[in-house]
């Protein structure tokens, strides 16, 4: 009696090993872009399968670990290689989980080893403007529409507020933490002149100006102590598929 009691405990505790183990992608491929053609897709899902193409390792990362460019620090070439990707997610797996995948996946083929750590540096701190919010709350039955006449450029898409401060820290050129308060995810499209292009006659407002007129945010310049990655190790080449 007590051998199969003993019996019973362990393979329980085998079971919950088990279960512990983050899925992994069923099919998945990396391998080094050499079209060299410039056009790139940022990771994207579609129909349970995330790709990328013509992307860095970098922006790789970005998608993997959630932090800006700015918070990620290595050799030079993590932005200058470029690399196609493609993962197909097993059945029933909810898309929270997809990033810790591609962690996992980019950890096997790249021998990636990466360590956290804060370092204190200039950035933006994102509040809702005395005026409020204009920012839409996401509602799928009623998308945003995008204008027929943009002139300028274009950040669009549905976000927390949290993603949206890590989606406009490059355009403002350091990193932007979140501050606004504001929870749930929300829809936005924002039309404006990029920073580094201020004499354009495009007749969309600075970058600054639209994050205030177009979405009732407003960005703060500081400096403060923020959790950066830091590269380790990685190899130039991923392994093979």
């Amino acid at each position: 009696m007590r051998l199969g009691i003993a019996l019973l405990v362990t393979t329980g505790i085998a079971g919950s090993a088990l279960r512990a183990q983050p899925p992994t992608f069923e099919v998945a491929t990396v391998k080094v872009n050499r079209t060299g053609s410039g056009d790139s897709r940022f990771p994207e899902l579609r129909n349970g399968t995330l790709a990328a193409e013509s992307v860095s390792l970098k922006s790789l990362l970005q998608a993997a670990y959630g932090f800006s460019r700015q918070r990620i620090t290595g050799p030079s070439w993590l932005d200058s290689d470029r690399f196609d990707l493609t993962g197909k997610a097993p059945q029933g797996v909810p898309d929270s989980e997809l990033m810790q995948m591609l962690q996992s996946l980019l950890k096997d083929r790249f021998q990636l080893k990466v360590h956290r750590e804060t370092k204190e540096m200039p950035v933006f701190e994102m509040f809702v403007a005395k005026d409020g919010p204009k920012i839409s709350t996401y509602d799928p039955e009623h998308p945003l529409e995008m204008p027929a006449d943009i002139g300028g450029s274009v950040i669009k898409g549905v976000a927390t507020m949290s993603q949206l401060a890590e989606r406009i820290s490059p355009v403002a050129g350091r990193p932007v933490l979140d501050k606004t308060g504001l929870k749930g995810r929300y829809a936005f499209i924002l039309i404006f002149t990029p920073v580094s292009a201020q004499a354009s006659d495009s007749g969309a407002p600075d970058f600054f100006a639209a994050m205030h007129q177009q979405l009732g945010l407003k960005l703060e310049s500081m400096r403060e102590p923020i959790e950066i990655l830091v590269v380790d190790h990685a190899e130039r080449v991923p392994s093979e598929n």
